[in-house]
């Protein structure tokens, strides 16, 4: 493990915060057992008396392979560093997170590379991750803060003997002072050979064992030995090769008083380079052209390039950090910083050479700032806009990307809806910047309340505002009677007869419709309607109270109903009435004209005796059945009937639809004699046997006789009732064996299917 740190930031929701921990994997040397977990938990601790507070799981997130300045020596030197990160959001109650000594959260694991120089049996010393942050309450007041976050460390060796520096800064989301040192690292509690375990005892922690000679000022021993700067700045000339560990203390204060603290444990390794270097790369602005420094305008670039030579590497860095993927001759700048390119052979391992800094810097030009009291475009009330204002700036307003005409001023008054630009340009640096604002139009442009559908205004009918833009936003104060109602939409259910107004209002503006009166209106019932049965039924008179309304429905012709005229189904009657404020009452009954059914059985049907024939009564749902006459009592009630008769007989099935209206039909089953065929003949001329005749066939005058070889060749093919066949085809004795036959005794009765044998 190369190091790592935990951060720990808020967010925009109140009292949550993420937390985040980053690992530093040397992914040349790691162990088989390394396994990243897919959740980890940080454990956070009272400062005062090392009370547990929780442990807070967080997930793995990313990983991150690390940029390398000198790839070839990277390579040659099996050095390949990653980056691990988790992350997770949590929520913290400031009232248990109150105590003025505040608190810090750690993560424990083990083991630190056995390589290392400077730390004693390396191999069985692990590492804490260690973060102190302060209450999130002080003096009974919410205290924000965030903790330093250390930027993304450069992947990076060491020559010997030779000076080097490395950036190790953090930023802090509060402006906090962050004040840089370099400590003694933290040893684990509990040695664990394997894995990535956190396990917290009993705090404070011990610490690393340093072995002989070396110390926190000399972590990497030389002239000068490793150090950092108050603007974390890591410097060093190592006297010694080796992997060295080292950890920075990064202190966060405000107004004076030291708040918290963040450690990030780091390794890095010294080698012995080649003493052959490159030549040293020079940096030029290429557009627009000029030397360091070169001001420009935010939303601009600028084109910086080197000397461009295939046998060398290039990465490019700002203010110390690498540019990940930055690797070619040239790299546009769109941020300030100080920028240098490293440049190092491709294939060969050596030292690499820096170029000199070029500095960006934005030009000092005010970004433009619209500042409006609100956004909303009341009734005859514009909406005033403000831009920031400077002697050398040049206004010009747009609406909807459309320059306004005579809008050259700081200040506007926006009398439409829309999109309000401003284009402020600094006639002493030539920047020019934007700003935009959305002004929309308040919906309370006008309120009217109605009764849908009515031209009178009746109870029973609900109330709705009409605004006559989108009412998104708003809020709605009903009154009946002067009292308030709990509806709080603009539509009001279920009213009462009353007097009514509604007051909207958004974030803005208010408006209060006037008095709407809502009368009362009748409640008519209708009598009871029988059912009636088919489309012939008598017409049936329709009674209801109070009298002098009107029926309506599918049917129904003054107060009478056709059933003929409505068809089958159910239909709803309908009986309205008027008072003399204009209200009418309205009520409704259902009336059913039943589709009796139509039954059919078809014509007479032949049946061979022993043989069956299926009756079907006509479908449909809430129908019953009653089949006479049958055999067996389980068979009265069904749809479908098999029947087997000895003797013709006529069937008859009465059919109800939900017990009402039956209809009856019948049909006449003929039975016919039976049909014997004979399973074998002889055609030899001896007089026995010499045909294959078949009895009773004289009764099925429309008989169709095939007989095939085994091949499914027709070999005999009679409609001629009582023709026998001679056992030839063709004229030809069709020899021995087994010959299927299909016999069709008539239309509507089964096939007989099996074969004959001819001897």
């Amino acid at each position: 493990i190369a190091g790592g740190n935990i951060e720990f930031v808020t967010t925009e929701k109140p009292n949550q915060f993420r937390l985040s921990l980053n690992l530093y994997i040397d992914e040349a040397s790691k162990g088989p057992d390394a396994d990243i977990a897919p959740t980890i938990a940080l454990s956070i601790f009272r400062q005062r008396d090392h009370q547990l507070m929780g442990d807070y799981a967080i997930s793995y997130l990313r990983r991150l392979v690390l940029v390398y300045a000198n790839p070839a020596c990277a390579r040659s030197r099996g050095l390949e560093t990653s980056e691990v990160k988790y992350t997770g959001l949590v929520q913290l109650d400031p009232a248990r997170f109150d105590d003025p000594a505040g608190y810090y959260m750690v993560w424990e694991k083990c083991c630190r590379n056995q390589n290392v120089v400077n730390v004693q049996a390396p191999e069985t010393a692990g590492m804490i991750y260690y973060l102190a942050f302060p209450p999130l309450r002080r003096n009974g007041q919410p205290f924000q803060n965030s903790s330093p976050v250390f930027l993304t460390p450069n992947a990076e060796y060491i020559c010997l003997d030779k000076p080097f520096s490395l950036a190790f800064r953090a930023t802090d989301a509060d402006g906090d002072e962050l004040r840089y040192s370099l400590v003694t690292p933290y040893n684990d509690n509990i040695y664990k050979p394997f894995g990535f375990a956190n396990s917290p005892a009993s705090p404070p922690y011990r610490l690393l064992r340093w072995a002989s000679g070396f110390g926190p000022d000399r972590a990497i021993t030389g002239n000068p030995a490793l150090q950092i700067s108050p603007s974390g700045v890591l410097s060093v000339r190592p006297n010694r090769v080796g992997l060295f560990a080292f950890t920075v203390l990064c202190e966060e204060f405000r107004g004076g008083q030291k708040i918290g603290e963040v450690r990030r444990d780091h390794q890095i390794l010294v080698v012995d380079c080649s003493p052959q270097v490159p030549p040293k790369p020079t940096l030029v602005a290429l557009n627009p052209t000029g030397l360091s420094p070169i001001a420009f305008c935010p939303g601009n670039s600028v084109l910086l390039g080197t000397d461009p030579d295939p046998a060398f590497n290039y990465q490019w860095r700002v203010n110390g950090y690498n540019l990940p993927g930055q690797t070619k001759p040239t790299f546009k700048a769109t941020e300030p910083g100080e920028y240098t390119v490293i440049k190092s052979f491709a294939v060969i391992c050596t030292r690499d050479s820096v170029s000199s800094s070029f500095t960006l810097t934005f030009k000092p030009s005010p970004r433009a700032d619209i500042t409006a009291p609100d956004t909303l475009l009341c009734v005859n009330r514009p909406v005033p806009l403000t831009a920031n204002a400077q002697p050398d700036f040049r206004y010009q307003w747009l609406l909807n990307n459309s320059p306004m005409a005579g809008a050259v001023g700081a200040t506007i008054k926006a009398t439409q809806p829309g999109l309000y630009k401003v284009s402020i340009e600094n006639t002493t640096t030539g920047c020019t910047s934007f700003d935009s604002v959305q002004v929309l139009k308040s919906p309370l442009q006008q309120v009217l309340l109605q009764a849908p559908g009515s031209a009178a205004l009746c109870e029973g009918q609900p109330l709705s505002a009409t605004v006559t833009e989108a009412t998104a936003g708003v809020t709605y104060a009903w009154q009946r009677n002067g009292q308030p109602l709990p509806a709080t939409g603009p539509v009001l259910p279920a009213t009462l007869p009353g007097e009514y107004s509604l007051t909207v209002r958004d974030s803005v503006c208010s408006i209060t419709s006037t008095l709407l009166r809502i009368n009362p209106k009748p409640r008519p019932v209708i009598d009871s309607i029988p059912p009636n049965c088919g489309l012939s039924a008598r017409l049936v008179t329709i009674r209801a109270s109070p009298p002098g309304g009107a029926f309506s429905g599918t049917g129904v012709v003054n107060n009478e109903f056709n059933p003929k005229t409505a068809g089958f189904g159910q239909h709803r009657i309908q009986y309205s009435v008027t008072n003399e404020a204009g209200c009418r009452g309205d009520t409704s009954r259902f009336i059913r004209v039943i589709d009796v059914p139509t039954i059919s059985l078809g014509l007479s049907q032949s049946v061979i005796i022993g043989g069956s024939v299926q009756l079907s009564g006509p479908p449909g749902p809430g129908l019953t059945y009653l089949w006479q006459p049958i055999t067996s009592p389980g068979d009265a009630a069904r749809p479908v009937l098999t029947v087997r008769p000895q003797q013709s007989t006529t069937y008859q099935l009465t059919v109800w639809r939900d017990g009402v209206c039956p209809q009856t039909g019948e049909v006449r089953v003929e039975v016919l004699p039976g049909l014997f065929i004979p399973t074998a003949f002889s055609p030899n001329g001896d007089g026995q046997n010499d045909t294959w005749e078949l009895k009773g066939i004289d009764t099925f005058p429309n008989c169709h006789v095939r007989v095939f070889n085994r091949w499914g060749q027709v070999v005999f093919d009679s409609t001629t009732p009582g023709q026998p066949w001679d056992g030839r085809f063709e004229g030809q004795p069709v020899g021995p064996g087994v010959y299927p036959f299909i016999i069709q005794p008539a239309p509507g009765l089964p096939d007989r299917r099996g074969s004959v044998t001819v001897f």
